[in-house]
């Protein structure tokens, strides 16, 4: 094994070669702040890889294997808060991924198989009401999306929120067809 440093403008990566591919743990640079670690094998990305904010902060925790995400990956905010979660299997979505706004509000939640969005996925508003839910097969919609207003009103075909008498009405006899 070698020890390497190339050097481009304000960018430096300094590593190790093993048969002249990068091999071991490497660190890139920008303006001499470390902005990423990762782990290769022979020239592939394999292992941990941790990328970081300009401030220094962690941005993400990532793991390859065979030059490709796999396993869990979490993006951070430059405050540390969590951003996004998400899984992977051989570079393609895989598992529950969620995704938070930067309160702390859940905004997002999904699941996926192989890179298609697989059961249900839930979208929230802001205040944490669902804003919108919708059941998946292999990344295509098997029913029509259910969406809600922020106080949590069923929106109408016109985009409107039901009205609140229209609303209790469904909840007591069920939605329109619905036999009793």
């Amino acid at each position: 094994m070698q020890d390497v440093s190339i050097e481009r403008g304000d960018s430096r990566i300094e590593g190790t070669t093993l048969d002249g591919a990068l091999h071991g743990t490497a660190r890139v640079q920008v303006d001499g702040v470390i902005v990423a670690e990762q782990r290769y094998a022979r020239g592939a990305l394999h292992g941990p890889a941790t990328l970081m904010h300009p401030d220094g902060s962690v941005a993400a925790r990532l793991n390859y294997a065979d030059d490709k995400l796999d396993g869990k990956a979490v993006y951070f905010l430059p405050d540390g808060r969590i951003q996004r979660e998400a899984h992977y299997a051989r570079g393609l979505l895989h598992g529950p991924c969620k995704t938070w706004l930067p309160d702390g509000t859940l905004l997002e939640h999904a699941i996926y198989r192989q890179g298609k969005l697989q059961g249900v996925q839930l979208r929230f508003h802001p205040n944490s009401r669902l804003a919108e839910r919708q059941v998946f097969n292999s990344g295509k919609p098997i029913e029509p999306a259910e969406r809600y207003a922020r106080d949590g009103r069923p929106l109408g075909a016109d985009g409107k929120p039901l009205s609140r008498w229209r609303n209790w009405w469904r909840a007591v006899l069920g939605p329109p067809g619905a036999s009793g």
